[in-house]
């Protein structure tokens, strides 16, 4: 018989406390396809179990799972779709991640800090597992590394002193939270952040120099202008150095992990346009109507970008079935509530 156990927080003043365990894999697709789509077909034939219990500490969650060896996928049409925009950083307590990356395999092994961002296609195989999970908002992360769009796939090996470190602190926490206060989630979970800051960038100095956060700060304001702003004609090189007062060049190096500033705009118009036509608690919006809105001024050049970018017209994209889709922030909470926890950071 599939079973499935469900407990809350112990009181109204804990960290909220989310728990999920099932023998029915079909009930584990449906929970965790909200961001990531297990792909286990029939060859594998072992009986199925997994066992997931989370926090919510305010700005981000920790949780633990445990389950038999499956393949994971996060495409770019479901990116497009959820546009969430958070890292996914995970330890192997037990077992290995196979990453199929484009620059070659990638086998992430116990005791690493493996950190991925859901704003990159994944293609994953988890061998029979218990790992921590921390999902982190990139506005909460990013502005402390070094390299924040360069993380996606990134392992630190688990035998780095600072490593270990950060790995027996998260499972502090993870052991002391079920008694948490409310009030002291945030705290706890920023202190966490900063620990991994440090950790993924290599134990240099994240707060000695001032100037370098508030660089960092200032391109998350650019990001989220160009996403305020995709109705707009003045998303130039040009115009966004012009009103954040900062030279070309240096735009052009933020964004060159990109394509450059106009491909990073692009792509942000197109996964807008793939949430607009797929939503399904929209009415069914005109393709011409969509192109506009996101900045598009010819519906040819709309659905030719959209078709490179999606493998798909935007016509096919409104027909297609939502698998793996993501609630809007409006919309009606699903039955799993951490697996909304993951997807509203």
């Amino acid at each position: 018989m599939p079973e499935e156990t469900r407990t809350g927080p112990i009181g109204e003043d804990l960290i909220p406390r989310d728990s999920f365990s099932s023998t029915d894999y079909g009930q584990w697709r449906e929970a965790i396809s909200q961001l990531y789509v297990p792909t286990r077909d029939d060859a594998f034939r072992r009986p199925f179990r997994v066992d997931m219990n989370s926090f919510m500490l305010g700005i981000g969650t920790l949780g633990r799972c445990i389950s038999v060896e499956q393949p994971f996928s996060r495409s770019r049409a479901q990116i497009g779709r959820d546009g969430i925009d958070n890292y996914m950083v995970q330890i192997f307590r037990k077992g290995r991640c196979h990453a199929r990356a484009p620059g070659g395999d990638i086998t992430l092994d116990a005791g690493d800090i493996c950190i991925f961002d859901n704003t990159e296609p994944l293609d994953t195989v988890n061998e029979d597992f218990d790992l921590m999970a921390l999902a982190i908002p990139r506005s909460r992360l990013a502005p402390l590394l070094h390299d924040p769009d360069g993380q996606h796939y990134r392992r630190v090996r688990g035998d780095i002193p600072l490593a270990r470190l950060f790995r027996s602190h998260v499972m502090d926490v993870y052991r002391i939270a079920p008694t948490m206060k409310a009030e002291d989630g945030p705290q706890v979970f920023s202190a966490l952040v900063h620990f991994l800051a440090a950790v993924i960038n290599g134990g240099r100095d994240l707060t000695g120099d001032q100037k370098t956060l508030l660089r960092k700060s200032l391109m998350q304001e650019v990001r989220q202008h160009i996403d305020n702003n995709l109705d707009s004609d003045k998303l130039t090189v040009e115009d966004i150095s012009a009103r954040f007062g900062m030279s070309r060049s240096r735009l052009y190096a933020h964004f060159e992990p990109h394509g450059g500033v106009a491909a990073f705009v692009r792509q942000r118009r197109l996964a807008a346009a793939y949430q607009k036509l797929t939503d399904p608690l929209a009415p069914q919006p005109k393709i011409n109507i969509v192109a506009t809105s996101v900045g598009f001024q010819s519906e040819s050049a709309f659905i030719k970008a959209f078709r490179r970018q999606y493998g798909m017209t935007p016509g096919e994209a409104k027909r297609q079935p939502l698998v793996g889709a993501a609630l809007s922030p409006n919309a009606a909470a699903s039955k799993y509530i951490w697996s909304d926890w993951y997807t509203r950071l």
